[in-house]
């Protein structure tokens, strides 16, 4: 209660200050939770329109860049972004970081809004929690679409940070095209760097190094590294700490038959997404569940909507339009 008059005593103060955090398109509030608050962003779109949760990936990431994969769809539905907690906009003790409270805070959310049935958008591991929560509340979620997914089926942590994966994602970081757009940097002397000064004094600037840094974040999350620049998050975007919640997660799971009869799933990946190249896992474990839509965009990564917006916008749009009649 004290931090909630705190909070209050705060908005009074600043009330003069407040409405420039804001914008026309958006509009920015917390939800308060009892150990922690919210950060929550909501488009200004017609409220009659479906609403849409989205739901980033993580642990310890920022809603920020998941604005991009709606681009185009802001006035077919009524968008809202949040970060999770630990995020950067959602801060929270240490003790506070679990993946159940981290879900709680999206039911919490819907109840908030008053959203009867709601649609969610889910990318990397924000599909655990959309898939969780359809798990713990059969008939709330009608669509659920998963990005960049985590497989809905696990044994052990392992399985989905597998040998597999860490071979998918050094096959990314060291592609020809990678290693030949890097090289420059390296020839100016990029590995000597160890001081403020080391920079001062070599033809590299403090550009080129975010650009350097930029382009091995890209690497592993999109396909067509020339768009390395277009890619969102990373850095003060991520929250290092929040990551602690990976080890809170039950990974001995199996979400199909819930995604298959208890919501309408659809799932987009990248071919070359660093969790399941070509889908073939996807492809494997959901042969004996047709209510699940699987498409795979070709050239495309993790972060597919960068590397092929069109194909991902419409994919997107018929995932959420799709009716109970059409699956």
């Amino acid at each position: 209660m004290k931090r909630v008059i705190a909070l209050t005593c705060t908005v009074i103060f600043l009330y003069g200050l407040s409405s420039r955090a804001q914008d026309e398109k958006y509009s920015e509030w917390y939800l308060q939770r009892e150990d922690t608050e919210i950060f929550v962003k909501e488009f200004l779109s017609d409220k009659n329109k479906d609403t849409v949760i989205v739901v980033h990936g993580g642990f310890g990431a920022n809603h920020d860049y998941m604005t991009d994969a709606v681009r185009g769809l802001e006035n077919e539905f009524h968008f809202v972004f949040y970060d999770q907690r630990g995020g950067l906009l959602s801060p929270a003790k240490q003790k506070d970081l679990t993946f159940q409270k981290n879900v709680a805070d999206l039911y919490a959310l819907i109840k908030t809004m008053d959203i009867r049935k709601v649609k969610l958008l889910c990318h990397s591991m924000g599909t655990l929690i959309g898939m969780e929560l359809t798990r713990q509340h059969p008939g709330l979620v009608t669509n659920l679409v998963l990005t960049g997914t985590v497989l809905p089926r696990s044994d052990s942590i392992k399985s989905i940070f597998s040998e597999r994966y860490e071979k998918q994602v050094s096959i990314l970081l060291n592609r020809p095209e990678v290693v030949a757009m890097k090289r420059p940097y390296i020839e100016k002397g990029l590995d000597t760097l160890k001081s403020v000064d080391d920079i001062r004094n070599s033809p590299l600037s403090h550009k080129d190094l975010t650009t350097f840094w930029r382009i091995n974040f890209a690497a592993v999350n999109i396909y067509h590294i020339k768009k390395h620049h277009l890619l969102k998050g990373g850095r003060a975007y991520y929250t290092p700490k929040a990551s602690i919640m990976s080890e809170t997660v039950n990974w001995n799971y199996d979400y199909r038959k819930v995604l298959n009869d208890h919501a309408i799933t659809t799932i987009i990946n990248g071919a070359y997404d660093f969790f399941d190249f070509g889908g073939e896992m996807l492809h494997t474990h959901l042969k004996s569940y047709p209510g699940i839509d699987l498409h795979i965009i070709p050239g495309a990564g993790h972060n597919s909507w960068v590397d092929n917006p069109p194909l991902f916008r419409e994919y997107l749009r018929k995932a959420l339009l799709r009716t109970a009649g059409s699956r």
